[in-house]
């Protein structure tokens, strides 16, 4: 009975900082880390089952990732200068992930994944701070959402070539790549034809609805697990097909519920599985990269922010704005590390270390950026336009 006593430290913990990080008006997902970190192996060790957590934290990741893939929608990208919007976020923040990676000598498939974890925001975290402040109604806000989604759609992208790199050998990624995409495929159509049938059984008010998408959620995984192919993936699609299916609108409220126990489990469970330490690095090399790494990150989106909003709306101090809101990281950059780390051997302690370390300070100092978004965006724009008085005169 070890892993009753386990699910109470794990449970009681978050519910303690989770309460405590609400009422500070904090981002609650760098808790959940730090909780793991002290109570697990680098701290105070007091998880006796760790496999067990660790098993209940993959499903938070899988509903995670069900969820979202519920709530995408694809029609938006057909919107002008989206694609635009979405693509100068990814070239700018990606492009200057990877090159840091590079810079201070990680391998190329670490570079990529350091990259692919600068380059996506938090969603939870930007769109709370759109609703604290009120901005939901104002176009950048749009714009903000926008971006948010469009992450969704390259995240997929960036996990199906993660995975295919790390399960095969070169010559073998096509062959990967288009078995990820026959199963979606198999998984949209399958869903769509099978609309009809399955759409009664959601509207049932017994316990067959509920068993019903579970069964789907870990059948289809479980196909995915067999294949090699990311379970993450398959459970975004299934989302994004079952979103078509009317009745299932109601039991997805029910799902939600799930999905905020097992995530905030994941996220305990990441903290408490690996040994934090800094790595090869001297400890003072390892923080000047740490703090260069958030450097670049927070300007980074400010710059792609700039760039969207004088081509969208031609004012930089919209502009400004949205690149505050997206700044945060949070819990996508620790999926993706995630699943990495779970396809085997490849990942060193340093990209670990600075992975983790880079979450946990950005999602505090990200948030608050966010929630002081419009007035950090002014004070910019009254010191540019500063500098270009001074340059004319």
């Amino acid at each position: 009975m070890d892993f009753l006593v386990d699910l109470a430290v794990v449970t009681v913990s978050c519910l303690a900082l989770g309460l405590l990080s609400k009422y500070l008006r904090q981002a609650s997902i760098p808790v959940y880390i730090i909780a793991g970190i002290i109570l697990g192996k680098s701290g105070l060790d007091l998880i006796t089952s760790y496999e067990f957590v660790e098993w209940l934290g993959k499903i938070g990741v899988i509903l995670l990732m069900f969820y979202i893939g519920y709530e995408f929608n694809f029609k938006g990208i057909k919107e002008p200068g989206r694609l635009f919007a979405g693509c100068t976020d990814f070239a700018v923040n990606f492009i200057a992930g990877f090159s840091l990676g590079l810079l201070i000598g990680l391998s190329l498939l670490e570079a990529f994944i350091l990259a692919s974890a600068v380059y996506i925001s938090s969603s939870a975290i930007a769109i709370s701070s759109l609703i604290e402040n009120k901005r939901l109604i104002y176009p950048e806000a749009e714009t903000v959402v926008w971006l948010m989604v469009f992450e969704d759609i390259i995240l997929a992208i960036l996990l199906v070539v993660l995975t295919s790199i790390m399960s095969s050998s070169l010559a073998m990624i096509p062959v990967s790549l288009a078995m990820t995409l026959l199963l979606i495929v198999c998984i949209l159509t399958l869903i769509r034809r099978l609309s009809n049938f399955i759409s009664p059984l959601f509207e049932r008010d017994d316990e067959i609805p509920i068993l019903l998408t579970f069964a789907l959620l870990f059948g289809f995984s479980a196909i995915a697990y067999l294949l090699s192919i990311s379970e993450v993936i398959v459970a975004f699609f299934l989302g994004s097909a079952l979103s078509e299916v009317k009745s299932f609108k109601k039991l997805f409220g029910d799902t939600i519920s799930f999905k905020n126990l097992f995530i905030t489990i994941f996220f305990f469970s990441f903290g408490m599985m690996f040994p934090f330490k800094f790595a090869g690095l001297p400890s003072t090399d390892f923080v000047f990269a740490l703090l260069t790494l958030i450097t670049l990150s927070i300007f980074g989106k400010f710059a792609s922010g700039a760039l969207i909003g004088k081509r969208l709306y031609g004012s930089l101090e919209m502009g400004l704005r949205v690149g505050a809101y997206t700044t945060p990281r949070g819990e996508f950059s620790i999926v993706l590390l995630a699943v990495a780390i779970g396809m085997g051997e490849g990942i060193s302690e340093l990209l670990f270390s600075l992975v983790i370390a880079y979450v946990i300070l950005l999602s505090i100092v990200g948030a608050f950026i966010a929630k002081h978004g419009d007035r950090i965006g002014k004070v910019m724009m009254g010191g540019i336009n500063k500098l270009q008085q001074e340059s004319k005169g």
